[in-house]
């Protein structure tokens, strides 16, 4: 379906399976594995239906795999050093051929396996034990991690979300002399200006973040007590911080919108915004896609289709998508059947809200789902602020100046 569209690195090697992969040292593993053709790398953990990469941002269990011996590694936020040993988890048989699929059609409209044959005396404990060790995501790993040492410390201000809106509400507030720490799990610094080619690149190029602490590829997991406990990524990193901000910004973005329609998770169904990341990694699309939605992405990917572009559609014009493995074909209202191999969706975002919420924000629903409710200065609630698609809003320049000035105010007592 991906190819590349100039040669791989000379040298440089994934093992999948046990098979050597070409790759580019830099790139993430599961644009590797696209790009040599692979695009069902993982199953669903019960009824082992095949998934592929939808997203790119660690936002979906469709890259999900076992690496160097670890299982449960988001393909997707892993870059090639080259020699990485990837292998399929969840399976019985082959990444191709799972036997185990044998689950989803014998219950294809899925299985409530806590009352599958409960309370039947001989039968309910035998039927626990089996459903325990057939579902699940992949097996220990290979070995005991060491653990690492959290370390805690406090600080000014402490932004999370590393896409255009958080640099810039980051730099400003470094500007004004503030102790600015930076989270981001991204592989790199931008967001979703990392799909938009030289325009985006230089949008994050033009952020000053030369006086930021950045600590990336990590997650912020959760506020406790004002607290934020960030992980990072990277197995050979060290352990959690525990960071106590005076002032916490939120700049978390949104999750790509998502068919509310039957297989919307086949292998072949990905985000408009995942496939122009692809583009920026030089590994381009093949084969026959359907355009499902009207997006900030949508007028860029399809002249970048050209004669692959099989239709562009309203995503109320789909009614659902057929395959067995892999995507086959898009079924319409008015009944056509539209065969393609791939969807791209450039659907309404939805907000990433969470942090915010357990930081004592509220939130509202929106077009794309809750997002966080914020005042004309970006407070959420307090020593809480949020700003960007996180608040169900796009981005506007002089937020980060109107934030950053009402974030110093509230230290002065403002």
């Amino acid at each position: 379906m991906f190819e590349r569209r100039t040669p791989a690195e000379p040298g440089i090697f994934v093992e999948l399976d046990g098979e050597r992969v070409p790759a580019r040292r830099g790139e993430p593993l599961a644009a590797a594995l696209l790009a040599a053709g692979e695009i069902r790398l993982a199953r669903s953990p019960k009824l082992h239906r095949p998934r592929g990469p939808s997203c790119l941002r660690g936002d979906c269990d469709g890259c999900l795999m076992r690496v160097d011996g670890l299982p449960n590694v988001t393909t997707c936020l892993r870059l090639v050093a080259g020699g990485e040993r990837v292998s399929t988890q969840n399976v019985l048989g082959t990444r191709r051929t799972d036997l185990l699929r044998v689950t989803d059609w014998f219950f294809p409209k899925g299985i409530d396996h806590h009352h599958l044959l409960a309370g039947i005396p001989g039968v309910s404990g035998v039927m626990t034990s089996f459903a325990r060790k057939m579902a699940g995501l992949g097996r220990l790993p290979d070995r005991p991690e060491a653990a690492g040492a959290a370390r805690a410390f406090s600080c000014d201000v402490l932004v999370v979300g590393g896409g255009r809106a958080g640099l810039a509400t980051a730099s400003a507030l470094a500007g004004l002399g503030l102790e600015v720490h930076l989270v981001d799990e991204g592989v790199a610094l931008g967001g979703n200006q990392l799909a938009l080619g030289e325009a985006g690149r230089a949008c994050v190029a033009g952020l000053d973040v030369s006086d930021l602490d950045v600590h990336s590829p990590a997650s912020a997991i959760g506020v406790y007590d004002g607290k934020v406990v960030v992980v990072p990524a990277s197995p050979a990193a060290a352990g959690a911080l525990v960071i106590e901000p005076r002032a916490l910004v939120i700049a978390t973005g949104a999750h790509d919108g998502v068919l509310a329609i039957p297989n919307n998770d086949l292998p072949g169904v990905m985000s408009a915004r995942a496939l122009l990341r692809l583009e920026q990694l030089g590994i381009v699309l093949r084969e026959r896609a359907v355009l499902v939605g009207e997006g900030r992405f949508a007028d860029r990917v399809a002249p970048l289709l050209g004669g692959l572009l099989a239709a562009h559609v309203a995503a109320g014009d789909v009614v659902a998508i057929e395959g067995g493995s892999a995507v086959r074909a898009v079924r319409l209202r008015d009944g056509r059947a539209i065969e393609a191999s791939a969807v791209l969706t450039d659907l309404p975002p939805a907000p990433a809200f969470e942090l915010a919420e357990q930081a004592g924000a509220r939130t509202r629903l929106g077009e794309g789902g809750f997002a966080i409710v914020v005042d004309a200065r970006g407070r959420a609630a307090d020593r809480c602020w949020a700003v960007g698609d996180c608040t169900g809003a796009p981005f506007e320049a002089p937020q980060a100046a109107i934030v950053a000035e009402d974030v110093a105010s509230s230290f002065r007592g403002g």
